[in-house]
């Protein structure tokens, strides 16, 4: 304790007791880790409208996951998201956004429905949204601070310790 009192008051000696300022990196726009993501807009299956920025407001880490109904891998994820998310759903906003454009908001409603996980907001895909995110791939995964940096991205279903490490991480930043 008195080694850490000591460590201040030296340097505030040897700036003559002014703070300088260190540098700062800003993040760079993009969809590598890092980076901020492009904000999007995406038509949810409540009908209303949602922005990457609306949800970055909030002050949460954010989960986008890209889905579509006919995915055996995605059903996979959600089965194992509704045990696991719950327990985050206030901590971590979760968007569900299905890369199949031939798929309505009906349709995606019913299956999300038929999932039953609370918390967690599914929307209709959008070609400009797949595009600037560089989609490939169903069970791709963006995780975001809640500052609305990249943490990671990755595909592929995750099992229970994989989505808690995740969720963990997104916390912990």
């Amino acid at each position: 304790m008195m080694l850490a009192l000591l460590s201040i008051a030296l340097s505030s000696c040897l700036n003559n007791g002014q703070q300088q300022d260190m540098p700062v990196k800003a993040a760079v726009a993009g969809i590598e880790k890092g980076n901020i993501p492009p904000d999007f807009e995406v038509k949810t299956i409540d009908g209303s409208t949602l922005t990457l920025s609306q949800l970055k407001e909030q002050g949460k880490p954010t989960l986008l996951f890209f889905w579509a109904t006919w995915c055996p891998s995605c059903a996979e994820d959600f089965a194992v998201a509704k045990k696991i998310y719950p327990e985050y759903a206030d901590k971590i906003n979760y968007v569900a956004i299905d890369l199949d454009t031939t798929e309505d908001i009906a349709m995606i409603r019913e299956y999300a429905d038929k999932l039953g996980i609370n918390g967690i907001r599914f929307a209709e895909g959008n070609a400009k949204v797949l595009s600037d995110y560089r989609i490939l791939s169903t069970t791709t995964k963006y995780a975001l601070d809640k500052d609305g940096i990249l943490l990671y991205k990755g595909s592929g279903a995750f099992n229970e310790k994989q989505w808690e490490v995740l969720l963990d991480g997104m916390l912990a930043n």
